[in-house]
C-alpha cells in the first residue's frame, strides 16, 4: 500500500508540474498574442493613416488628369495651372515617401555618434532662410550624439514654433540643453498628449504637413536615450525642451 501510495503521490507532483508547465505556456502564448494584436491594430492605424495622407493629394492629380483629358480644354493658363498642382502634389507624395522611409528604418544602430558643439549647431541652423524670426541664445555646449539627426530635430522644433506664431522665437543652447520658447496660441490640454503621435496634426486644415514632424522628434530624441518636454499655455505660447549628454 505505501509503494502505491507513492507512486500516487509521484504522479501527482509530476501532474501539477505538468499543469503549471501547461499554464505557463498558456499565459506565454497569450502575451504573445496580445502583442500581434496590438502591432496589427497600430499596424492598421498607420496604414489608415497613411492612406488618408495619400488621399488628398491622389484626388487633386486625378481631377487635373481628367480636365486635361478633354479634348475641348483650349485655356492654355488653365492648363498650365493643372500641370502645376499635377507637379507639387506629386513632389507631396515623393517627399511623404522619403519621410515615411525615414521615420521607419530610424533605429539605435544608425545612429553615427560623434561630439560636436551644440551652440555652434543652432548657429549654423538660425543662418538658413526662414529662422530670420528666431533669437539664439545660450552658450557653447559639448554633447555626443548623431549632429545631422539633432539638427532635423531642432529644425523640425523652431519650424513648428514659427508656423504657430506670428511674434520672435528663442532658441536656447546651454548645458547640454535645448529649449525652444514661441508666444503663439498655445496648445490645448487634451491636445498635448497627442501631438507626439504618429500623423496627428493640430491644424487638421493644414495642407502641408504630414503629421510627421514631433513624432519623428520624439522617435530620434528616444534613440538617444532623451526625450521632449512640452508646456504649454493657451494664449500665451508653449515651450519644448530636450537634454542630451
Amino acid at each position: 500500500e505505501d509503494s502505491i501510495f507513492k507512486e500516487l503521490n509521484l504522479l501527482n507532483k509530476k501532474l501539477l508540474k505538468t499543469k503549471e508547465k501547461i499554464l505557463k505556456n498558456i499565459q506565454k502564448n497569450k502575451k504573445q498574442s496580445d502583442k500581434i494584436a496590438l502591432k496589427n491594430t497600430q499596424l492598421a492605424s498607420v496604414i489608415s493613416a497613411i492612406s488618408h495622407e495619400l488621399k488628398n493629394p491622389l484626388s487633386v492629380i486625378d481631377l487635373s488628369l481628367e480636365i486635361l483629358k478633354d479634348e475641348n480644354l483650349k485655356d492654355e493658363k488653365l492648363k498650365k495651372e493643372l500641370l502645376e498642382k499635377i507637379s507639387r502634389q506629386s513632389l507631396k507624395l515623393n517627399a511623404l515617401t522619403h519621410k515615411l522611409n525615414f521615420v521607419f528604418n530610424l533605429n539605435h544602430e544608425a545612429l553615427q555618434m560623434q561630439e560636436f558643439d551644440l551652440f555652434a549647431l543652432c548657429e549654423k541652423i538660425v543662418k538658413n532662410p526662414g529662422f530670420e524670426r528666431v533669437i539664439l541664445r545660450g552658450k557653447s555646449t559639448k554633447v555626443k550624439a548623431d549632429e545631422f539627426l539633432i539638427e532635423q530635430v531642432i529644425i523640425n522644433l523652431l519650424s513648428n514654433a514659427l508656423k504657430y506664431s506670428q511674434k520672435e522665437v528663442i532658441l536656447i543652447a546651454q548645458d547640454q540643453k535645448i529649449s525652444v520658447l514661441d508666444f503663439g496660441k498655445g496648445i490645448e490640454g487634451d491636445q498635448l498628449k497627442l501631438i507626439t503621435k504618429k500623423f496627428y496634426k493640430i491644424d487638421t486644415k493644414s495642407d502641408n504637413s504630414f503629421g510627421l514632424g514631433l513624432f519623428l522628434v520624439k522617435k530620434i530624441l528616444s534613440i538617444h536615450k532623451s526625450y521632449l518636454e512640452i508646456s504649454s499655455t493657451v494664449s500665451q505660447g508653449s515651450k519644448f525642451s530636450f537634454k542630451l549628454h
